[in-house]
């Protein structure tokens, strides 16, 4: 009997190389050049067979070029989540993180690609996976590679549930993102996350407690990377704008600037890119929000010069194209702030963005209660509103007429 369960336990050893596609030629390479040992092809397949006892040496080696744990090589796969597709569910049995990891770097590609949907799928078919992964195995070899996995998930969740118009959703990701990057103590990682639940606050209306947060992702300015410093500056100074604090908004944006806006592009935590569209159209919208539309429009266009480099961005277009229609209706330029406004309207619909097309209907509101109410030049965005929200259904099943 003891000898049937040393064969099936070394049984393991072929599994775990047929699982990685490997001869065992290959793998003779492969753990000679771990420096450790060495084994020919003719020893693994005894050992494979059971016929002889795998050396203790090898046993880390092995581990190391499977991507598994020591006990994994030994006894087998961990159970896979049947929930998950079936590649998926195969990675997790070799803690496979390489295969997380592209599907994660898909979202992120799904959201800046306007695909909030597919980006949202995406993560949400490894996160249990890695859940897992961390809860039952926190001393293994990859568990920080697994944590790290989980904050970039839970982030992109977040920034999904917020241009979705669902705060609280978003306060709960960034928190999970959060916990994660405090384990690993990243401090990229903490200062960003720190920084993006702030925002979630401060778009669900509490001032206090994003000005709070934000002012404690800037105290480790000092341990940050250049791009993550100037992120959190700029949303420093975007929070303070929204409670009327001019003088702290332009403070905190000139230096968010210096450090976005004439360095090119630069990656942040959570592998977000910041790039100086983002700062110069904030600097633009909060200008017009204290009442200088024309010095807006200014920074808009800085905006839209630094966009250039990034022409296939589609949200990105939506958002700059709202924000110049309200700058330009603020300085009275009404028929062409309009126009934009529609403009912007289509592109936020078809990034599939309920928060950017909100703007529009806000930007409607507000100019119903100005002096340009009785302008004709209003008629088409009153229309256009009217049947985006028209009935219950919800904005993104709107169809907009064609060639507006």
């Amino acid at each position: 009997m003891a000898k049937k369960n040393q064969a099936a336990n070394t049984n393991h050893l072929l599994h775990w190389r047929n699982v990685r596609n490997l001869s065992l030629e290959q793998l003779s390479v492969k753990l000679s050049a771990t420096g450790i040992g060495y084994a020919s092809a003719n020893t693994l397949n005894r050992w494979e067979k059971g016929e002889t006892v795998i050396k203790p040496w090898a046993i880390p080696a092995l581990a190391k070029i499977y991507k598994i744990t020591e006990d994994e090589l030994l006894h087998g796969p961990r159970e896979a989540n049947s929930m998950l597709p079936t590649q998926v569910s195969a990675a997790y049995t070799g803690l496979d993180l390489e295969i997380a990891e592209q599907v994660i770097s898909m979202g992120y590609t799904c959201w800046i690609a306007s695909r909030p949907q597919e980006a949202r799928q995406a993560v949400e078919r490894v996160l249990p996976w890695l859940e897992t992964m961390e809860r039952r195995s926190p001393l293994s070899p990859f568990a920080k590679q697994g944590k790290h996995l989980l904050s970039r998930g839970y982030e992109l969740l977040g920034v999904l549930a917020l241009d979705n118009l669902e705060n609280d959703t978003a306060i709960s990701q960034f928190r999970r993102a959060l916990t994660m990057s405090e384990e690993l103590r990243d401090p990229n990682l903490i200062a960003a996350h720190t920084t993006e639940l702030g925002d979630a606050y401060r778009r669900k209306g509490d001032k206090t407690t994003a000005i709070a947060l934000i002012e404690t992702a800037l105290d480790t300015s000092q341990q940050i990377q250049r791009a993550t410093h100037g992120y959190v500056l700029e949303m420093l100074a975007y929070t303070h704008a929204d409670v009327g604090h001019e003088s702290e908004f332009t403070r905190y944006i000139e230096t968010a600037i210096d450090l976005l806006g004439h360095s090119g592009e630069g990656e942040g935590a959570g592998r977000r890119e910041f790039i100086p569209f983002e700062v110069l159209e904030i600097y633009g919208k909060v200008m017009r929000d204290f009442g200088h539309p024309t010095e807006a429009l200014t920074y808009l266009d800085r905006a839209e010069d630094a966009l250039r480099i990034r022409p296939n961005v589609p949200r990105w277009h939506a958002v700059l194209t709202i924000s110049r229609a309200q700058a330009l209706c603020d300085a009275g330029e009404l028929e062409a702030g309009v126009a934009a406004a529609i403009h912007g309207l289509t592109l936020a619909h078809s990034c599939q963005s309920p928060r950017q097309m909100n703007r529009v209907r806000k930007l409607k509101n507000k100019l119903n209660t100005s002096e340009y109410r009785d302008e004709p030049a209003l008629i088409p965005l009153r229309e256009v509103v009217a049947d985006v929200y028209s009935g219950n259904r919800s904005p993104l099943d709107w169809h907009p007429k064609h060639g507006m």
